[in-house]
């Protein structure tokens, strides 16, 4: 079980992610435009690549860094599974949005997880089949931790999604910065340190 902070912290980093696709005015409207193309019926799993944008003073955990898929179809319960990220080596068309205080971590579905999302994908188009409808929401949810203190300067995220559909990657929010998200909250201090 993760400790308090580390759960307080991925809460505070799943929201912002999530930020974009609630409409909140984080994603810029040509993201709006390139999503919207999206089919999650036929989107290639295998090709779908997830980054985000951290000050240089977090730092992703290891595995810790995962893609939710929430449906809510008709009366019943949300459903929502974590899709696992592996983190690639390379950031690719991204290298030119970091800059002297951030850095870019690109990831891809893990391979066992891409099978994963490919039967729960089959599962929730036989419940359309039946006729059931609902929503689905997707999220990319990191889990960080601080290699510095970060006293009271924002931290600011910002999160990217490229599909087979959209060709390169689509930012979903752009500078939020978490204290906003949580102004009651004293965020810096939810946020774990790195092991040494």
């Amino acid at each position: 079980m993760r400790p308090r902070a580390a759960r307080s912290a991925t809460r505070l980093f799943c929201c912002a992610a999530a930020l974009a696709l609630a409409g909140c005015g984080h994603m810029p409207v040509t993201s709006m435009v390139r999503l919207a193309r999206v089919d999650f019926q036929t989107s290639d799993p295998a090709q779908l690549r997830a980054a985000i944008k951290l000050p240089k003073s977090l730092k992703p955990l290891p595995r810790g860094v995962a893609l939710r898929i929430a449906v809510k179809v008709g009366r019943s319960a949300e459903e929502a599974q974590d899709f696992v990220l592996r983190e690639l080596p390379d950031v690719g068309e991204l290298a030119g949005e970091a800059d002297a205080a951030s850095r870019i971590y690109a990831y891809s579905l893990d391979d066992a997880d891409v099978a994963r999302l490919n039967a729960f994908r089959a599962a929730l188009l036989e419940r359309k089949k039946a006729g059931d409808h609902g929503s689905l929401s997707i999220s990319v949810r990191p889990q960080a931790c601080s290699t510095e203190e970060i006293g009271g300067a924002a931290i600011i995220f910002t999160s990217y999604l490229r599909t087979s559909e959209t060709g390169s990657y689509v930012t979903l929010a752009r500078d939020v910065d978490l204290r906003s998200i949580a102004p009651d909250r004293a965020v810096a201090t939810e946020i774990p340190r790195c092991a040494s």
